[in-house]
This record gives C-alpha cells, sequence and structure tokens, in this order.
C-alpha cells in the first residue's frame, strides 16, 4: 500500500485562495506569477511594508518564500484554472492569469476570519501599489528584502560557530 502524505500548510489550496483573493482585489489586471508571488509575500507580511501586524508569523528570513513559492504557485494556478476559478491571458507580457466570473461568488462563500483578513490585506496592499509597474515593484523588493526577517539575530546565535 502506497503513502502520500498531505501537506496541511503551504500547498496548492492554500495558495490558491491567496490567488483569488489577490486577483480579484486587482480585477480588472492580469497578474504573472512574479506579480501574485509579490502580492502574497506584501498581504502574509503587511509589516514589512509599512503596514499593521502581520497575518503570518515575522521568522527570520521570511524574504526566502519570494524565491521558494514560484513552483507553488503555478501548481496552485493550474488547479484553479482546471476549475474555472481565474483566466489566462496571453500578451506581450506573457502569460498572465486574471479573476473569472465565478471568482467572486466563490469567495463570498468563504466569510472565515483569516479569508477576511486576506481580503483586507490584499485592498490595503492593492491601494498601496496600485501606481506601482512591474519594475518599480521589483526594485521595492530587492531594496528592501534584506530588512525582511533580520530583525531576530538572535534566532541563529549558537547555531553557526563564529
Amino acid at each position: 500500500m502506497m503513502s502520500k502524505s498531505i501537506k496541511v500548510f503551504n500547498n496548492e489550496l492554500e495558495m490558491g485562495l491567496r490567488i483569488l483573493v489577490v486577483l480579484e482585489t486587482v480585477y480588472p489586471k492580469s497578474y504573472d506569477i512574479e506579480m501574485i508571488n509579490y502580492y502574497d509575500y506584501f498581504i502574509l507580511h503587511t509589516k514589512d511594508i509599512g503596514g499593521d501586524e502581520s497575518l503570518h508569523a515575522d521568522v527570520p528570513n521570511r524574504y526566502g518564500e519570494l524565491s521558494v513559492k514560484r513552483e507553488l504557485i503555478r501548481n496552485s494556478t493550474k488547479l484553479l484554472l482546471s476549475r474555472g476559478l481565474i483566466d489566462v491571458e496571453y500578451s506581450e507580457r506573457g502569460i498572465e492569469y486574471k479573476a473569472s466570473e465565478i471568482t467572486s461568488p466563490f469567495l463570498v462563500n468563504l466569510g472565515e476570519e483569516y479569508t477576511e483578513k486576506l481580503k483586507e490585506n490584499a485592498a490595503w496592499v492593492h491601494n498601496k501599489f496600485k501606481t506601482y509597474s512591474f519594475d518599480d515593484l521589483n526594485k521595492f523588493v530587492m531594496e528592501n528584502k534584506n530588512k525582511w526577517g533580520t530583525e531576530n539575530p538572535y534566532c541563529t546565535i549558537g547555531l553557526i560557530d563564529e
């Protein structure tokens, strides 16, 4: 008998929910994987970009999430596309994703506190960055990412021979 482990956190469903919230918030814009990745990080870690308390913990080196979530985002967009929850757009900018006609009705049925906080954070993030181009946002991330997660240096003291 083959056993398959199921990831409870950071799986396609959890990421899919966050992608839906992002795309609903920015509608009618469409975003590529990298913009979704940035918005996802910002929604979870609002404190890093000048907001109130973050939705997820301020763990050390959390900016590393930006480099490890791309594959999860790709897999999640495939799942959402297969259910008609998002649409795909092909343009000179490449492959982008957009909320579909059923994104909002689907999200209306999810009233958990976590989902509502995601929506609130997404609106705040979008308001902060709606005039930013991809290049502007990328520059912002590059200028700030080393600050995100370095406020807890004591977490690594003693783990590395100094």
